[in-house]
């Protein structure tokens, strides 16, 4: 049986937006959507809440809060993944055009004289094809000739960190060097510097560590490659796929940006769905991300025109992913591509045989043993051990598509006769073959979400489970040009306590988009900002952290009198290792609501502890005002082991953590 629950909403397919209609919305869900119901409307100044400790509840899934990326807002080079240069392989420009110097410049000092130029005559090898030559016309120990680096919008510097430049280099005969390999302040300060030597007439790649002393942190820094040596003088030297690494997030080599990864890590994630989003189908077929060009060392990556209008350098790749969800502890939710593009293209039926091979090479990369193909692949690229994907998620956004049928069908019998013992994720309406979790996407504005508060309730269970693969509020309306304020977030609060309430069948949720670089916007609200020098996280990330890091494995029913839901939604759980009740509770009012907590089959502890994130419902976040937004955390005392008072403040989502006797 098939019952989908999207298609009445507005959804979003690249910068493509279309409204989808479908009879197997019930009226009553058709209704939530236009109005927020009658029964959610209350005085909740008389509410009374009874938690019931004394009958089963609902087993809440165990991996319910995790992260969908996709790099987009600029998010992957320089953001998540960690790579401090900008086209540093000089494979393309960064609008996917022809490949240039941009974002590199020539370094001359006093009398040196130099030119750099991009070399289409001297490739590193099949997939770099173009170096930057330097051909020295004047230079000495005083009159240094080079060239730099500015970044990515900057280039940052911090107190106590070493950084790590790798580059592949070579020279004409005679050249006797050697190279200075230094990060500097743009007003020509050398902040540290390190020499390479021994260059030949065949590239080699070279690394040295920088560790500048600083006291502050700067991004007005750039970085530099030169020589000061009459030796030089008439030679050339070729350099390609450069990198540049601070500290990564677990020190990982080629790794994320480490202080990303501590703002995610924190959000206590279970699972990671990648490698998109819009970004796994192209805007063409051609276009598609292909695993094969995303993984081995970064002179063997191929980058390709991503589908946010730039280029995608591949950096972080397929197995960078993996190591992501080892390092925080996720499942990896693995998108494949499906044979849809974003021009709508489809691959023909009779064609699809070399994409769904493509997809069992990709999957026998991951989870071969060592003695397959492609297992001994990964193994040569540093992981031996296979890896265990246990959800594979078939295409994206198909329910845009008028051709999943056949395509689900080809894809799902090819894996499953292979991979009998994987959970598959369907992306849009097809009955040709089963699915374990229906992928749902949610962009809408806070009326609507409020309104969705009950949206699963009355789900068939016994069936396939609902996987929320994206959602996030859009205030102003679908799609992706609201503010990430306070408004946004409590109905992103009200949505997700109804997913909660419904966690034995919505097994997993993520909001979207995760990152956004400062400056760089393509889409808002996003969970996460950033720019070159510090992390935030908007109210939507704090409300993420609230209710992932407070997570209940059993849902308890709540009996209310005197009232029901409006402008108060709750959800109580419990979790037996610790003891621990969870009482989340949004408050969507003006007003601050007083109501009374009693508890059924259960003794507390005298003293609670009450975790806010309130304010105005325009607050934001920002890289100015980092902080407006963000959880507080008090003590409470408790009048009865069975029963008291709380007070929850205006425009604000709470929990209350109570500790069982």
């Amino acid at each position: 049986m098939y019952l989908n629950s999207l298609h009445n909403l507005p959804q979003v397919l690249g910068l493509q937006l279309k409204l989808i209609s479908s009879t197997s919305l019930s009226l009553s869900a058709v209704a939530a959507l236009l109005c927020i119901s009658s029964t959610f409307v209350n005085t909740a100044s008389a509410l009374s809440l009874t938690i019931r400790n004394d009958v089963a509840g609902n087993s809440s899934s165990p991996i319910l809060y995790g992260f969908m990326y996709e790099d987009i807002n600029y998010s992957g080079d320089s953001g998540l993944y960690g790579q401090m240069l900008r086209n540093w392989n000089f494979q393309a420009g960064d609008t996917g055009g022809a490949a240039d110097l941009s974002h590199w410049s020539l370094v001359k000092q006093n009398t040196g004289s130099a030119t750099i130029t991009l070399d289409t005559a001297n490739p590193l090898n099949s997939i770099n094809k173009n170096s930057l030559r330097l051909d020295v016309t004047t230079s000495s120990a005083s009159s240094r000739v080079g060239f730099s680096n500015e970044g990515w919008w900057g280039l940052r510097v911090q107190p106590g960190e070493s950084y790590t430049a790798t580059f592949f280099a070579k020279a004409t005969s005679g050249f006797t060097g050697p190279l200075t390999v230094s990060i500097e302040s743009n007003s020509g300060t050398v902040l540290a510097s390190a020499s390479v030597s021994g260059l030949t007439g065949a590239y080699q790649k070279f690394t040295v560590t920088l560790k500048p002393s600083v006291t502050t942190t700067t991004i007005t820094n750039k970085f530099v490659v030169s020589v000061a040596s009459s030796g030089a003088v008439g030679k050339s030297v070729w350099f390609d796929v450069f990198s540049l690494f601070g500290k990564t997030y677990k020190d990982r080599e080629n790794g994320i940006r480490s202080d990303i990864g501590n703002v995610l890590e924190a959000v206590q994630p279970s699972f990671f769905r990648f490698p998109g989003g819009n970004n796994l189908e192209g805007q063409s077929i051609p276009q598609r991300w292909q695993w094969n060009e995303t993984v081995g060392p970064l002179e063997e990556r191929k980058g390709r025109f991503g589908d946010w209008s730039y280029w995608n350098t591949n950096g972080q790749g397929l197995l960078d992913y993996v190591y992501m969800c080892e390092d925080m502890n996720m499942v990896p939710v693995l998108g494949v591509y499906a044979g849809y593009s974003l021009d709508t293209s489809s691959v023909p039926e009779a064609n699809l045989g070399p994409y769904i091979q493509q997809v069992l090479d990709e999957l026998e990369y991951l989870m071969g043993s060592t003695s397959t193909t492609y297992g001994s692949l990964r193994a040569k690229h540093g992981h031996p051990e296979p890896i265990d994907i246990p959800y594979i998620e078939i295409g994206n956004e198909d329910f845009f598509s008028t051709t999943y049928d056949y395509r689900y069908k080809a894809f799902y019998d090819a894996i499953k006769k292979v991979y009998p013992d994987k959970k598959f994720i369907s992306t849009g309406p097809q009955t040709s073959r089963p699915y374990d979790l229906l992928d749902d996407h949610f962009y809408l504005t806070s009326k609507e979400m409020i309104a969705l508060f009950n949206h699963y309730d009355n789900y068939a269970r016994g069936g396939s489970d609902i996987f929320v693969g994206e959602f996030g509020t859009n205030s102003q309306g679908c799609c992706g040009a609201s503010a990430a304020n306070l408004d946004a977030a409590l109905a992103d609060a009200v949505f997700m306590t109804g997913l909660e309430r419904n966690s034995d069948l919505v097994k997993m949720i993520a909001y979207a988009p995760l990152l956004n670089r400062d400056g760089q916007t393509q889409w808002n609200p996003d969970l996460v900002g950033f720019n070159t020098e510090i992390v935030w996280g908007t109210p939507s990330y704090y409300i993420q952290l609230l209710w992932s890091a407070n997570r209940a494995d059993t849902i308890l029913q709540v009996d209310a009198s005197n009232g029901g839901f409006g402008p108060l939604y709750w959800v109580v759980g419990s979790k037996e290792s610790t003891k621990q009740i969870f009482v989340k509770m949004v408050n969507t009012g003006s007003s601050s609501q007083t109501i009374g907590i009693n508890l059924k089959g259960a003794s507390v502890h005298s003293q609670g502890v009450a975790r806010v994130v309130s304010g105005g419902l325009e607050d934001t976040n920002s890289a100015s005002s980092p902080n407006t937004v963000g959880i507080k955390e008090s003590v409470f005392s408790l009048t009865s082991a069975t029963g008291f008072n709380y007070t929850f403040a205006p425009y604000s989502a709470t929990v209350l953590l109570l500790h069982r006797m």
